[in-house]
């Protein structure tokens, strides 16, 4: 089953656009980069955060799929891109869990390898 929220979500990833992408998180939310450990609760700082993903080299996100059942929601995606030292090829597979309320993303964790990217 998809939610609303989590086809916004998809299409966003999918788009680059980090405006649609950060619209779709609650006023009060925790997005959380496992890999980084970086915490984000404000939308300002979750706006920059995308808009640094998304413009690093050749970057894209596909096979974007998000499930939900009733507020929790899970997904997989793949990012992929060049590398930002060396300029090589990379794709990652990551996955995200959620807790979501009727419109919007309370809570999302993303989980994922970023060796690669900084190779």
């Amino acid at each position: 089953m998809k939610s609303g929220v989590l086809e916004r979500a998809e299409e966003a990833l999918t788009a680059l656009d980090s405006d649609s992408l950060t619209a779709a998180y609650a006023d009060d939310f925790l997005f959380e980069d496992t890999s980084l450990g970086e915490r984000i609760t404000s939308k300002a700082a979750l706006k920059e955060y995308f808009d640094r993903l998304f413009t690093m080299p050749g970057v894209r996100f596909s096979e974007v799929k998000f499930f939900s059942c009733g507020e929790k929601a899970w997904g997989t995606w793949t990012w992929s891109g060049k590398s930002i030292k060396a300029g090589k090829d990379y794709s990652i597979q990551g996955a995200s869990l959620f807790v979501l309320d009727d419109d919007n993303i309370i809570e999302e964790k993303i989980f994922y390898d970023p060796r690669s990217v900084y190779e």
